[in-house]
């Protein structure tokens, strides 16, 4: 008599259950838009558990704290006993800076270091600026603290930094030739005053894991099965991490899509995913290609799209879904005209649908303004109680009344589109406000700019 299958695998489709199921072995999952990525790798770990893997040496790593607690909670309907709650699982972030809190000492950091928010950042290098004698207009604190960010996220230290010709020679012809030593005393201060940045936290576990070998074998002993989401986000520096931790009996499975790799002008690397069976030999190969969220049509011009990628492993997008209407385009000769269209084609299915049947998107935000206006000229916006387009708030009367609150990061303006239900500045680096300045909000006069 066979043994009766497991429910977690029930409802999976073939490629899906080979995800779930080969967990022994190092694993490459391409998943396509749309094709259950988070029940796999939900179910992945749920039927890890469910074979007797102890959930404390499971280690799980997303890129937002939001996708962390929905896979929680999926995991533990799947595993009733409450045991889900010793998973290791966060964005890399929170996972480094608790490892950090554990080890800080042996790198020279105190346990209870502080995490500087971006002003504070801000505020310091100026301060560097202003004691260097640097003109402003040059080293401004954005610039300063962006090019800081992107060298940490290259693990590239200040020793490193000001060793280097070839960046010395980009300072000297992006007129900020003493960014070196800037970047120098910007980490010196920081190590001074007990404070880490929100780069500090990749960057010094990466230390951490290279100057402590018995942090680092511990650490491997922990985790034995280690899992990536968005792995075509990593960069250099989360890559050494998951590198340095898996061993030859640790078992890595990385979820992502070489097709959805937008951020390399953040440092992501696509040659993570691209490489990752020459640096795994042997690793499983797994594609997610069903689609479960489009039509035919849809797929089909994606795929047709996509397709003319380089650097890619390849996948074709498919569904079972029958029908789909085929996509239409419309070539305007002005952004005006392109609004006038939008607005036209949304005015007149309004007999049939809804407002909130309708989405929108355009590549920049100066394109919203166009579309704003046209929606306004119709009273579509307001039709279903809807929030305008291209809503901005006021950045003095916001902050006058947002800064006392606890976790609200500042930024220059704030779209509504972009106000979340909770607080989180996620591991791509996208900034929302917390469920208590909603309430705030709502009191502002919205001023159009």
């Amino acid at each position: 008599m066979e043994p009766k299958e497991s429910p977690i695998l029930q409802g999976l489709n073939p490629a899906q259950r080979d995800a779930v199921v080969n967990y022994d072995s190092p694993s490459l999952i391409i998943a396509g838009a749309g094709s259950g990525k988070t029940r796999v790798l939900t179910s992945r770990i749920a039927y890890m558990i469910e074979q007797g893997v102890a959930p404390f040496n499971i280690l799980a790593l997303t890129f937002t704290n939001k996708a962390a607690q929905q896979m929680r909670e999926r995991i533990a309907q799947m595993i009733p006993d409450n045991r889900s709650r010793y998973i290791r699982m966060g964005t890399f972030h929170s996972v480094f800076s608790r490892i950090l809190r554990e080890n800080a000492e042996k790198i020279g950091f105190p346990e209870s270091f502080t995490i500087y928010e971006p002003s504070d950042c801000k505020n310091l290098i100026k301060t560097i600026v202003r004691e260097l004698n640097l003109p402003d207009e040059k080293y401004k604190p954005n610039l300063i603290a962006s090019r800081i960010s992107y060298a940490k996220n290259c693990l590239v230290t200040p020793g490193a930094y000001l060793a280097n010709s070839v960046y010395a020679a980009e300072d000297r012809q992006a007129q900020i030739p003493e960014f070196g030593n800037v970047y120098n005393i910007y980490c010196q201060r920081c190590k001074r005053n007990g404070a880490m940045d929100f780069d500090d936290l990749l960057l010094q576990t990466n230390i951490l894991l290279r100057d402590a070998p018995d942090v680092l074998a511990r650490y491997q002993e922990l985790f034995k099965y280690i899992l990536v989401d968005e792995y075509q986000d990593t960069n250099r520096v989360q890559y050494e991490f998951i590198h340095a931790l898996t061993t030859g009996e640790n078992n890595l499975c990385v979820v992502g899509d070489d097709d959805q790799s937008i951020y390399g002008w953040r440092g992501a690397d696509i040659r993570n995913i691209l490489d990752f069976e020459k640096d795994f030999p042997g690793a499983k190969l797994i594609r997610l290609e069903q689609n479960y969220r489009s039509t035919t049509p849809i797929l089909e011009a994606a795929n047709a799209v996509i397709s003319h990628n380089s650097g890619r492993k390849g996948k074709t997008l498919f569904t079972t879904r029958k029908g789909g209407e085929p996509i239409q385009l419309k070539r305007c000769i002005s952004e005006r005209e392109e609004a006038m269209y939008v607005a036209d084609t949304i005015d007149d299915l309004l007999a049939t649908y809804k407002l909130s049947d309708f989405a929108v998107l355009y590549r920049t935000n100066a394109q919203s303004r166009a579309l704003e206006e046209e929606f306004m000229k119709k009273q579509i916006a307001e039709a279903g109680g809807e929030k305008k387009f291209g809503a901005v708030i006021s950045s003095g009367k916001l902050f006058a009344g947002l800064e006392m609150l606890p976790g609200v990061v500042r930024v220059q303006e704030l779209n509504l589109e972009r106000v979340g239900s909770a607080a989180e500045k996620d591991d791509r680096g996208d900034i929302y406000l917390q469920e208590d300045a909603l309430a705030y909000l709502e009191k502002i006069e919205l001023e159009f700019v």
